[in-house]
């Protein structure tokens, strides 16, 4: 292994190299897809192998002196479950250990296998892949491919590979406009001077993460859905931000408050190597300033505009600034897992896959608000360290401007 064969990191994947964390090489993103039928064991064998030749981050190691490998095959095993008798907790416990003891360094960062005694014939397959590896938007590309070669059939779509995404990134970063760079810089140091409100509301020692879910009722996720199909109107990301923005005003006392936005990141640059069907870490981050209007209406509009007047969607600020002095308040929110409404082959995202990350690992935020879209639902998660009096409060005036979002919206 060269020098010359390796590649660099996007900003993304430095920042998670490079934090303390104790579980490293267990951060992962799992799934079962459903099939309407026994799955072959070598046929599955031999699709993920034509898959892993095809898309190159299947077959990355990480070595320790930094930087990216693609070795030229992948190790590929297929485990196999009866669930048969087998309690939830059981089958939860299993696949945790399908998929805790991945190695950035060796290279063995994906897991298959399939699941089989399902009561009406169906049959799961699991993959479990190591995020350094996938993102969300990834997993609608493994599904298709994977579901093409199992059926005996081609992958000829061919898009550009990872590495002339990481080397778009660094040329933008070094390429970034004046304009660009004062717009970030005024940010980091606007940042700075409210850092200290969020940190006043955390809760002292280690006690543990307060976790919380929020959802919504058909009714409003109905109202939500049609109303961000109309052309033209808000978002539903955009109502999001607006509700957050004012659940954290009720929280923080501050009419602004800095959060760091997680965007799938495929987008931004002016002339982006097309990458619509790689496979890889894309995801970015950037700091974000939530202010709230004189009602809902108006925050949800000042935060869309806000998010739409940064420079290149954002991409630019991991290539100059890097992630390490982000907000301390994270919003992630992915509208939909493309192929999670299938009838067969589909990812089944109501049925647990084990668990994904360890929850030993801390990456330093006060607050982790994730949440996924999917047919008929909305639901996020809060995980925080605030003292209980906040984060109760946050969870709780957030669910009510959505509530407030939507009735603006549909009025």
């Amino acid at each position: 292994m060269t020098a010359s064969e390796t590649f660099d990191y996007l900003p993304v994947q430095k920042w998670f190299m490079t934090r303390p964390l104790e579980k490293r090489n267990h951060f992962n993103h799992s799934f079962l897809f459903r099939v309407n039928e026994p799955v072959d064991r070598e046929r599955l064998q031999g699709a993920l192998e034509k898959l892993s030749r095809h898309h190159g981050m299947l077959r990355a190691v990480y070595p320790a002196r930094g930087g990216c490998f693609l070795r030229e095959s992948a190790e590929i095993e297929v485990k196999e479950l009866d669930i048969g008798g087998k309690s939830d907790a059981e089958i939860f416990e299993e696949l945790t250990g399908w998929q805790n003891h991945f190695d950035l360094e060796r290279g063995y960062l994906w897991q298959s296998g399939i699941l089989r005694g399902y009561r009406d014939g169906s049959e799961r397959i699991f993959l479990a892949i190591h995020h350094m590896v996938v993102d969300a938007a990834s997993w609608s590309i493994i599904r298709e491919d994977l579901k093409e070669l199992f059926e005996g059939r081609p992958i000829v779509q061919k898009s550009c590979t990872y590495r002339e995404w990481v080397d778009a990134v660094r040329a933008h970063g070094l390429s970034a406009t004046d304009e660009e760079r004062a717009y970030w810089r005024r940010s980091e140091v606007q940042q700075e001077e409210v850092r200290h409100v969020w940190q006043e509301l955390r809760e002292e020692g280690s006690s543990p993460m307060q976790c919380s879910r929020v959802e919504f009722s058909p009714e409003i996720v109905a109202k939500l859905e049609h109303a961000a199909r109309a052309p033209g109107t808000p978002k539903i990301s955009d109502l999001l931000l607006g509700a957050l923005a004012s659940a954290m005003y009720e929280v923080s006392g501050k009419r602004e408050n800095w959060i760091t936005v997680e965007k799938p990141g495929r987008e931004g640059l002016s002339s982006p190597p097309d990458v619509s069907r790689t496979v890889g870490w894309f995801t970015v981050l950037f700091p974000l300033c939530l202010g709230v209007g004189s009602g809902i209406g108006e925050s949800v509009m000042m935060n869309r505009e806000r998010l739409r007047a940064l420079p290149c969607k954002g991409i630019g600020y991991g290539p100059l600034y890097g992630y390490d002095n982000l907000p301390v308040v994270l919003f992630n929110y992915l509208d939909r897992l493309t192929g999670s409404d299938e009838s067969s082959w589909q990812i089944s995202l109501a049925e647990p896959s084990g668990e994904s990350m360890s929850p030993l690992n801390r990456f330093g935020n006060i607050v982790d608000i994730n949440g996924l879209g999917r047919k008929g639902k909305i639901g996020l998660w809060f995980e925080s360290s605030l003292k209980e009096d906040p984060h109760r409060t946050l969870c709780e005036a957030f669910r009510k401007g959505v509530e407030e979002a939507v009735h603006w919206l549909n009025h």
